[in-house]
This record gives C-alpha cells, sequence and structure tokens, in this order.
C-alpha cells in the first residue's frame, strides 16, 4: 500500500493518480503548489466547512422561529404584540453564534460585536416595552460596565505572568465596583437620588478578602509554601 503524499489516503499498488484529490500521489511540486492538498490542509478545510454548515443550519433555525412565532401572533393577537421581543432574542442568538463561528480567533471583534449586539437589543426591547425608558439610565452604562469589566479582567490574564489568587482577588475588586454602579443607577433611575448602602456593604466585605488573596499571592511568589502559612 502506498500514502498520497496531497491528501494522505492509502491507494492500491500501481495508481497514478489518486482518486480522492485526483492528484498525482508521488509529486510534491503539487502538493506544495494547492493548498489544501495536503493532511493539514484538508482538516483545515473540513474545519471550515463544518463551520460554514453549522452557520447555515442556525440560520435556517433562526429564521424557522421567527416565521414561526411572528405568524402565531398575527393569528392570535392579529398584530405583532409579543413576537417582537422573540425575534429579537433569536435573531441575537444567531448574530452572536455568527460571531463565535467566524471571529473565533480575533477576541477583540467577538467583544465588540456582543458589545453592540446586546446593546441594540436592549435598545429595541426598551423601545417595543416602552418607547425608551430605561435603556439609557440603565441598560447602557450596565451593559457598557459589564463589558468593561470583563475586558480588564482578560487583559489582566494575558499580561500578567504568575496567575493565580491575584485574578480572583481582582475579580472580587471589579465586582464590588460593578455592585456600586449598581445600586447608583437603580437609585438615580428610581429614586432620583443617591442612598448608597447595600454595595458598600459589599464592597466592605470583599475587599478584605481580595487583600489578603494578594497578600498570599504574592508571598507564594517568592517561593514560600502555602502549607506553611496555615501549619498544614
Amino acid at each position: 500500500m502506498t500514502i498520497c503524499i496531497n491528501c494522505a489516503v492509502e491507494l492500491d499498488e500501481g495508481l497514478k493518480i489518486c482518486p480522492l484529490c485526483g492528484k498525482d500521489p508521488r509529486n510534491r511540486v503539487e502538493q506544495d503548489k494547492i493548498p489544501g492538498n495536503n493532511p493539514t490542509g484538508v482538516i483545515q478545510l473540513q474545519k471550515k466547512e463544518n463551520r460554514r454548515y453549522l452557520w447555515e443550519i442556525s440560520g435556517i433555525i433562526a429564521f424557522s422561529g421567527i416565521v414561526g412565532c411572528t405568524i402565531i401572533d398575527l393569528l392570535i393577537s392579529k398584530e405583532m404584540r409579543w413576537s417582537l421581543l422573540s425575534d429579537i432574542s433569536i435573531l441575537s442568538a444567531w448574530v452572536i453564534l455568527t460571531l463565535c463561528q467566524f471571529a473565533n480567533k480575533r477576541p477583540l471583534i467577538i467583544v465588540i460585536g456582543l458589545l453592540l449586539t446586546t446593546l441594540t437589543a436592549l435598545f429595541f426591547t426598551d423601545q417595543i416595552v416602552t418607547g425608551i425608558e430605561w435603556f439609557l439610565a440603565i441598560g447602557l452604562p450596565v451593559t457598557i460596565a459589564v463589558f468593561v469589566s470583563a475586558g480588564i479582567l482578560i487583559f489582566l490574564y494575558k499580561v500578567i505572568h504568575m496567575k493565580g489568587l491575584n485574578i480572583i482577588a481582582t475579580a472580587f475588586i471589579l465586582l464590588s465596583g460593578f455592585c456600586v454602579l449598581i445600586e447608583i443607577v437603580l437609585d438615580k433611575f428610581m429614586n432620583g437620588s443617591l442612598d448608597i448602602l447595600w454595595s458598600l456593604i459589599v464592597s466592605v466585605s470583599i475587599l478584605p478578602v481580595s487583600l489578603v488573596l494578594f497578600f498570599y499571592h504574592y508571598r507564594l511568589k517568592k517561593g514560600n509554601r502555602l502549607d506553611s502559612f496555615f501549619h498544614i
């Protein structure tokens, strides 16, 4: 048995043309010149085709869901009511899946796409339900805060050489700041005034834990063992 150097399929003796790729199984020049006619290239092409098939199937399912919800709403209510919300949700989910499929190696594009998709979905939801009431006051700042906090955490995880308890401590600090922002936004929207209470309690509870985690992380970084501190 011989093996085609272009697509790695096993061939019977005497074959001069590979029945799979249609190339000369002994010609290395063709392998170098034609992309995809080697084992690695074939695998990459299969992955791209699988992603495309998944995207097409997901598009069909999403379109069918949107059409189905719209028709049912029109038959029952004689107008589009709740189907608008379901259509927005389905379309947003499909856009997010599309980003994950075709920009999986570009995290910045995925983050920006997720942010814009989320904001757009919230905007139209508020427009349909209340006519732009809570989007600017709550939806926009809270969504941006979530993505900024996640972006900071991911960035630190990428750039910090020694990862460990310091990442958890940073996440706690970001969480405390996020809680403060949530209470400020809600107080401004609901009461028109600031009365920071529960978020301050959360921050006071979290910050000491973060400091302890930072302390043990950098003590361990110097070569000290954790069991030596706790006498394990």
